[in-house]
């Protein structure tokens, strides 16, 4: 505190004033002007040393505060006059481009400022390929596909395979299923009817509502917590996280395992450190089923006696591994109704074979083709 007072001095011709100031002991804290970050990799956190000295004759009680992608450690403290004190000022940038905050120091008394400045940019890190084609694989079997995550920079890269391009693609998805945690107003009314026919005590209800309630919100937690990784019924990546050093690479599993014989495509992202946007990943793969054929594709009967039963053999080969049911589909044509087959359905299996007999009877003349 300072203290202001007078001297007055009167004699019988004037009157002397003298002003007499004391300044209290007090705190002055020095900061830098600015910090300069200069050039850093996306996503990654770098950070620098910044001295505070309290060049004054008093203690010190300080608070400091920054705004994103700017933050500081301590946030607070006591600083002894004459005394020094290290914080330690993290720089993460989400996108690319310059970033400029201001690190704010109060005492109480005064709010002291240093400038931030940091530029963030990508780094040589990617996908060996940003698409995967798995081979054609027999459904309930799977097939397994590599690529390689190339980190060629100073930095250790962090990796996560996300299932969607970008956060607020991510927060989009989790705004859809909140909503859904909650029971409709139909089903929450007739719940609450039955309830109150089973529960004479109101207390009792009230617990239970409160414990739905809990119920409910911790549900709505676990969605916003959510990393929203990567999952896919048929698509299956590992590791699905993980860090890689500099100048070194990682290798990706891609598993690709069908249900159906079906044509099947997902995509994957790839958020990691040193690129602002998440590198996308086509994943392909089509599903086989039992692989069966027929030993002859084309069956000439040549010249039948009317009225005289004919019959051939063909034989259904299963070239695939795994077994494989067939089943006759009678024709609805004239010409078809002619032809009987036997065994009319079976399963093959793997590896093994089927004969058919074809019986032809016509009691017509003619030449027939089905």
């Amino acid at each position: 505190q300072d203290y202001c007072h007078e001297f007055v001095c009167i004699t019988a011709r004037e009157r002397i004033v003298v002003p007499i100031r004391a300044i209290g002991a007090r705190a002055v804290l020095d900061l830098p002007a600015q910090l300069d970050f200069s050039e850093c990799p996306v996503k990654v956190s770098t950070q620098k040393t910044l001295l505070i000295c309290n060049t004054g004759n008093l203690e010190a009680r300080y608070q400091l505060s920054t705004q994103s992608p700017f933050s500081v450690v301590p946030t607070a403290g006591t600083l002894g006059a004459g005394d020094t004190v290290q914080v330690t000022v993290t720089f993460h940038p989400l996108t690319n481009g310059d970033h400029c905050s201001l690190l704010s120091c109060n005492t109480g008394e005064e709010r002291i400022h240093t400038k931030l400045h940091g530029e963030a940019v990508d780094v040589n890190v990617g996908l060996s390929t940003n698409s995967v084609e798995a081979d054609k694989t027999f459904i309930t079997m799977s097939s397994h596909r590599t690529l390689f995550i190339d980190n060629r920079s100073n930095i250790t890269a962090h990796f996560q395979w996300k299932a969607f391009p970008t956060v607020e693609d991510e927060n989009k998805e989790k705004r859809r299923l909140r909503p859904l945690l909650h029971p409709p107003s139909e089903a929450r009314l007739e719940k609450f009817t039955e309830e109150k026919k089973m529960e004479k005590e109101k207390g009792s209800y009230e617990d239970r509502s409160a414990l739905l309630s809990s119920m409910v919100q911790e549900k709505m937690a676990k969605v916003q917590e959510d990393s929203m990784l990567f999952s896919d019924d048929i698509f299956f990546i590992e590791p699905m996280e993980g860090e890689i050093g500099p100048n070194c690479s990682a290798e990706i599993k891609v598993t690709f395992k069908p249900l159906e014989a079906l044509g099947y495509q997902s995509m994957a992202y790839c958020n990691i450190s040193g690129r602002e946007s998440r590198l996308p990943l086509h994943l392909r793969g089509e599903g086989q089923g039992p692989l069966i054929e027929v030993s002859s594709p084309t069956l000439n009967l040549g010249n039948v006696l009317v009225n005289t039963p004919h019959v051939s053999k063909v034989k259904l080969i299963n070239q695939g591994v795994l077994d494989g049911p067939f089943t006759y589909i009678p024709s609805t044509t004239d010409v078809g109704s002619l032809f009987k087959f036997e065994p009319e359905e079976g399963i093959i299996a793997a590896g093994g074979s089927q004969t058919l007999q074809i019986s032809f009877h016509s009691t017509v003349l003619g030449s027939f083709e089905e």
